[in-house]
């Protein structure tokens, strides 16, 4: 082994040293290109894809984000509609809850030291809008003007939705008690959402014997 060491380190003495330098240059030159052709640009377009894929990821990230931002804008609004839906559900009770609220009506009328002469329901007439009926009531009623006040009051506090129309107010007369009262006609309009009914599901096909 120390002989063929020898034997190349002669060689190499009898070639010239501009020739020595320029093969030492290009054996270095081949090696960086070799370098440059099996490591360098592999690993550069492996940068390259996994920098393409950091800013998809980062990409998505971001707009998850924005999907959970939105959602939480979403959950909300829901929540909100929601409280409106049942404001405006105890405003506008369902039909078969109307008869609970004229009971409510007849008792303000006696809690206000009113008498109450003709209680008349009239036709249920429906809006063009089918989400709600229009519920007339024609009372009339007798009693002092402080009375009848206190009987509006109340009637416009109620939670569900009543309107006082078509009010009309007699002469005053004086009660076999003494005291100052008056009669007064009017028309009390209340509404009921109208409620969806269960589509009923045929039943199966009964085929007949023959």
């Amino acid at each position: 082994m120390a002989q063929a060491m020898d034997k190349i380190a002669a060689l190499l003495q009898k070639i010239p040293s501009k020739t020595r330098v320029v093969g030492f240059f290009g054996l270095l030159g081949v090696l960086v290109i070799l370098f440059i052709w099996q490591v360098h640009i592999p690993k550069k377009t492996q940068i390259k894809q996994l920098e393409n894929e950091v800013a998809t990821i980062q990409a998505k990230i971001r707009e998850n984000d924005a999907k959970i931002r939105k959602l939480d804008e979403l959950k909300a609004e829901v929540k909100s509609l929601e409280q409106k839906l049942q404001l405006l559900t105890a405003q506008l009770p369902p039909e078969t809850e109307v008869s609970g609220l004229l009971r409510q009506i007849q008792n303000l009328v006696s809690q206000s030291g009113l008498s109450l002469k003709l209680w008349r329901p009239d036709r249920r007439n429906p809006h063009p809008s089918g989400l709600y009926i229009e519920i007339p009531i024609n009372m009339d009623l007798t009693g002092g003007y402080h009375d009848v006040a206190l009987f509006f009051d109340r009637v416009s506090k109620l939670t569900r939705i009543v309107n006082m129309l078509n009010l009309r107010m007699g002469s005053a007369t004086m009660s076999k008690a003494g005291n100052m009262e008056i009669k007064i006609s009017c028309t009390a309009m209340t509404f009921a959402a109208v409620e969806k009914k269960p589509d009923v599901a045929a039943g199966p096909e009964i085929k007949k014997a023959k």
